[in-house]
């Protein structure tokens, strides 16, 4: 069984994909600022306007992104199965909606970033 087959997007694997990229996120981001702020902290008085935050909402964006081009590209996929391959369907559908709930999770997760100072 090679890499590319698990790719697919009606392969049982991607029930599990976008929530286990949300998950990598979750710990980059958390673990990340936490190592940052224990080295090399900005200055308290920028508030959140600062570098560390302005990198993990890049970060952000960049996990969003690939979390609904994924989405897109399930929902694409399930459009254009037939209608007699019914688990194939099923997995294109059902991964489509935890890709758009890892998105939405990524978001709600990163918007303490946008308003809260690190490092406090």
């Amino acid at each position: 069984m090679s890499w590319r087959r698990w790719c697919k997007p009606g392969h049982p694997a991607q029930l599990v994909l976008g929530l286990s990229i949300w998950g990598i996120w979750f710990i980059a981001m958390y673990a990340g600022l936490s190592v940052v702020c224990q080295f090399v902290a900005p200055a308290p008085q920028d508030g959140a306007a600062n570098w560390l935050n302005y990198a993990l909402f890049g970060l952000t964006l960049i996990v969003i992104t690939l979390l609904l081009l994924l989405a897109w590209r399930g929902w694409r996929y399930c459009q254009s199965v037939q209608h007699d391959n019914r688990p194939q369907r099923f997995v294109g559908y059902v991964s489509t909606v935890l890709y758009l709930m890892a998105a939405l999770a990524t978001l709600a997760g990163a918007l303490p970033v946008l308003v809260l100072p690190p490092c406090i």
